[in-house]
């Protein structure tokens, strides 16, 4: 009998051995291209003075800066004159743009580029904590300091110059292309990107390829692989926030009761975290792991990726201890606000507490506002979804010429780089147009350091002085290879 099982063991070795050799693959070679040359010190300073005007998104009912968007497009018409003079231009709710560069050939679908006017406000209070002011746009330590340096005006400055050095060199595009500059996507898009999503239906515009931010090129972050990576978000996680509310009966805290209103909604919370969504690989994650990084991992990490029908469990385990792992094999729960008390010897009357879930492709709103009550299993405890859930987006082709079109732009800009599709775990504003074309992704051309990414809403927000130019001529290149490719929807007009 042993032996029967020590040969049974070989036998699953070889046939795990035999797998990962099988996943390795050759990166395929980018063609030859020379960059073009770039007034880069010109670019800077027209990216440095677009920092400086602080295009806030406050939240609803917070009113607007309407004088700083005002003076940001002013600044855009200023600087980019030729974008503005020869593409067709439309402001819609009154900040967004919307530019047109009619292709020679209506036939073919169109490319649309996507990036954002608006930042997220500076925390109050924490302005002492950045190295330089927020919106000073220093150059020093080889970073480019400043609020919405990478999320995103990188990308809308990047876009502009490569399109404005198009336009001096009387290029003239056989596929149309559609620049998308929404003023509102840190609030979700709803007078942005969500009207002009419509126009593109409205006008029967084909479409053949979207890319937005929302990905970039990591530096020695994945485990096991040295190559630097480009994620390329092919999907989005969901979103949902949920109100938790529990009335007490108030009264002076001398005479407190067994469990207070506070008490009682800590102990929901308490469950909550302890009973977290179910992880769960699929779809643009396993993507990652399998299609993304597994070919050019080390053989050992080979090993587990071409592997993951046998050690699915162990790995899901293993992920658990990385936050940012987990989340994206799991619908999150995150609590982020409490309200209770208004003085130090009174009992609130009433305590709040909103809790934010980001939900795995699969999971609905529905299903997340079920669970959450039957976890917490608690008749005073009020739960109510602070407003209607932004389902999670289906996921992009990577089969697709578009994708191939996107990796073999990197790849060009930036050689020896390993392109992996991955679930997105914010929300961008390219998710509108997911119900016009399969092949939505979300990437900028920017190598980031470890903690690069998280720096996006938070203090001391950079982006890295070199190649800082690479963006410009990405988005170039880009448009250049969409006008080779054989995108879908071609014919279609």
């Amino acid at each position: 009998m042993w032996r029967w099982i020590g040969g049974a063991l070989a036998l699953l070795g070889l046939v795990l051995c035999v797998r990962a050799v099988m996943l390795q693959s050759d990166v395929p070679i980018a063609s030859e291209w020379t960059p073009e040359v770039l007034d880069e010190a010109a670019m800077l300073e027209r990216f440095r003075g677009g920092l400086r005007i602080p295009t806030v998104s406050l939240q609803p009912g917070q009113g607007m800066d309407e004088e700083a968007f005002t003076a940001f497009r002013a600044y855009l018409a200023h600087h980019y004159p030729r974008v503005h003079a020869k593409l067709e231009r439309e402001t819609v709710s009154e900040h967004s743009l919307l530019f047109r560069w009619p292709g020679s050939d209506p036939s073919l679908a169109g490319t649309v580029l996507l990036a954002h006017q608006d930042v997220v406000p500076v925390d109050k209070g924490s302005e002492g904590d950045w190295v330089h002011p927020p919106y000073a746009a220093v150059v020093e330590g080889g970073f480019i300091w400043g609020r919405g340096s990478l999320d995103d005006k990188f990308g809308l400055f990047s876009i502009l110059e490569a399109v404005e050095n198009l336009l001096a060199e009387d290029f003239q595009p056989r596929r149309s292309l559609y620049l998308v500059f929404g003023h509102d996507e840190e609030l979700g898009g709803p007078n942005g990107a969500v009207p002009i999503a419509r126009l593109f239906a409205e006008r029967r515009w084909p479409i053949g390829l979207v890319l937005d931010e929302g990905g970039a090129i990591a530096q020695g972050m994945v485990p096991g692989l040295d190559a630097p990576v480009a994620l390329v978000g092919v999907a989005e996680k969901g979103y949902m926030s949920v109100i938790l509310e529990v009335e007490g009966m108030g009264g002076h805290s001398s005479a407190p009761p067994d469990q207070s209103a506070i008490g009682i909604l800590s102990a929901a919370i308490t469950r909550l975290e302890e009973n977290r969504f179910p992880m769960r690989l699929d779809g643009a994650t396993r993507a990652f792991f399998e299609e993304g990084i597994g070919p050019a991992s080390s053989f050992g990490m080979r090993l587990v990726y071409a592997n993951l029908w046998l050690l699915e469990p162990l790995f899901l385990r293993a992920l658990e201890s990385s936050p940012l792992m987990a989340s994206m094999v799991r619908t999150t729960t995150a609590p982020t606000i409490f309200h209770a008390g208004l003085k130090e010897n009174v009992l609130p009357a009433r305590a709040q507490a909103t809790v934010n879930f980001r939900l795995l492709p699969g999971e609905s709103g529905a299903l997340v506002l079920d669970r959450v009550r039957k976890v917490i299993d608690d008749g005073r405890v009020t739960v109510s979804p602070l407003s209607e859930a932004r389902e999670s987006s289906p996921s992009s082709r990577i089969d697709s010429a578009a994708f191939a079109t996107v990796s073999t732009t990197i790849r060009e800009v930036f050689p020896g780089t390993v392109i992996a599709p991955y679930l997105l775990l914010g929300g961008t504003d390219s998710r509108y147009f997911r119900e016009l074309c399969d092949c939505v992704y979300r990437f900028l051309p920017i190598a980031l350091e470890p903690d690069g990414l998280r720096r996006a809403h938070g203090t001391n927000e950079r982006i890295p002085l070199e190649g800082f130019s690479q963006g410009a001529r990405f988005f170039r290149r880009l448009i250049e290879n969409a006008e080779a490719a054989r995108l879908g929807g071609d014919g279609a007009s």
